[in-house]
């Protein structure tokens, strides 16, 4: 039987139609507005000012505390500010505006197609490698993936689980990734294997990525055969189901364990890294290219299908810019998202610009967007079913409509993951999801006064 996580799940339509557009490189804007908070954590402190010349690939910005992360410029050309800006909700950020001029990269970046497979010796030069290239985790949360590649004392890794499940609807940047660079992301997992000690690497991928599967298999297969270090490293083929590309429901998955409330997957073996993040592993220790572009989807039902990409970018790039270079807004779009239509965020603001996590432009129509007409809980139980973290949103809902703070923690608000399925489950069309993101914050702000 094939595998996947044991508690709920729904399955929604893949709607993955930009699947088979290649990945197109998008040009280069005359200015580009990098922002320093594109990371989980501090955001970095700019080192440049207002007249500096930069290069591709130079430090804009370093970390400011342990979770934090560099930020590189990804133009070259004249830095023409450095101050507040609205990032996609709306939220002033600081940002390093930069004029373009010519693409001239730092030394020392290699930026041939050559794979380079021999995996390095010394691993915390690795490690010290993917921290200055900026390389954070691509699948959502853009934790800096140094960190998480270096486990607590007494903790062990025990399986590397890299995520290729990309289980949200439409999205297909990920599912290209692994088409295209296969042996890249390989070379990745192989290098990140060998840092936290040796141990298993799995590629995970939903069953309905066929092409996909059979492309990583194929890299695995040949560089098994022609290189060392890479032994341990084997695709396994998921089950369908959402949310499968969850940390903790991925895990479950592929090792059949379960991270208990308030852990980490390192407390049960795991460490969880993207294949995007493989990808920009493998750029960073491999070619000293630090993670300035990444792969973002431009899709949507409204959208033609000439319409449709698959673009690297680079960070900085305005969202309003990408939409152009696509052939433009569609008419019938009434709401943009940035990432999948389950966890995706509204953007509210497309003079925003791409950062390193940024996923995709998704059009929605008035129809796919309208919210049914609330009506009482039926006591159904089709929201505890859905939930993959084991929470009764329902209850979750009636604690939160009362403002009953100790109930939501006793019932374990803070585990959610907010990835909607109790919001599409629901017969009543109560916005669960909202009301309970609002109170996991709210009960996560207590617990942190409490340390």
């Amino acid at each position: 039987m094939m595998k996947t996580f044991s508690i709920g799940g729904i399955h929604p339509n893949d709607s993955k139609i930009s699947k088979d557009c290649p990945i197109e490189v998008l040009p280069v804007p005359s200015k580009v507005y990098i922002s320093v908070a594109q990371h989980l954590g501090a955001p970095a402190t700019p080192v440049v000012k207002a007249g500096d010349q930069v290069k591709v690939g130079q430090v804009i910005a370093e970390p400011a505390g342990f979770i934090s992360a560099y930020v590189h410029s990804s133009v070259s050309g004249t830095v023409k500010s450095v101050g507040p800006r609205k990032d996609l909700a709306g939220n002033n950020v600081t940002h390093i505006e930069i004029d373009v001029e010519g693409d001239e990269w730092v030394e020392g970046v290699d930026l041939t197609d050559t794979l380079v497979t021999e995996i390095p010796e010394d691993d915390k030069a690795t490690l010290e490698k993917i921290k200055m290239c900026g390389v954070v985790g691509l699948g959502g949360a853009t934790f800096p993936a140094h960190v998480k590649l270096c486990p607590p004392p007494g903790s062990k890794a025990e399986c590397l689980i890299l995520n290729g499940a990309e289980c949200e609807p439409y999205l297909t940047s990920d599912y290209r990734i692994m088409i295209e660079r296969s042996r890249e992301i390989v070379v990745g997992a192989a290098i990140m294997k060998k840092v936290l000690g040796g141990c298993p690497a799995v590629i995970g991928i939903e069953e309905n990525k066929p092409e996909a599967i059979k492309a990583m298999s194929e890299a695995v297969a040949e560089l098994q055969a022609t290189a060392k270090g890479y032994e341990g490293i084997s695709v396994m083929s998921l089950k369908k189901k959402y949310p499968q590309g969850g940390e903790k429901q991925l895990i479950d998955a592929v090792m059949g364990r379960q991270v208990k409330s308030g852990g980490l997957p390192i407390s049960v073996g795991a460490v969880v890294q993207n294949v995007a993040t493989s990808l920009a592993v493998y750029e960073a220790v491999q070619k000293n290219i630090p993670l300035i572009t990444n792969v973002m989807t431009v899709t949507g039902d409204c959208l033609p299908m000439e319409n449709q990409h698959n673009y690297k970018f680079r960070i900085g790039m305005p969202l309003s810019y990408i939409a152009e270079e696509a052939g433009g807004i569609p008419e019938d779009a009434v709401k943009v998202i940035s990432g999948g239509p389950m966890m995706g965020k509204a953007i509210a603001n497309l003079e925003a610009t791409t950062v390193k996590g940024s996923s995709s432009l998704l059009y929605l129509t008035a129809e796919q967007t309208v919210r049914g007409v609330e009506s009482a809980c039926i006591r159904c139980g089709k929201c505890a079913e859905a939930c993959p973290m084991g929470l009764e949103p329902f209850l979750l809902n009636r604690y939160a409509r009362n403002n009953m703070m100790d109930e939501l923690e006793e019932n374990a608000v803070q585990d959610c993951i907010e990835c909607g399925c109790c919001l599409y489950s629901c017969p009543a069309n109560i916005p669960l999801l909202d009301i309970i993101r609002i109170a996991k914050g709210d009960v996560i702000r207590i617990i942190r006064t409490r340390k």
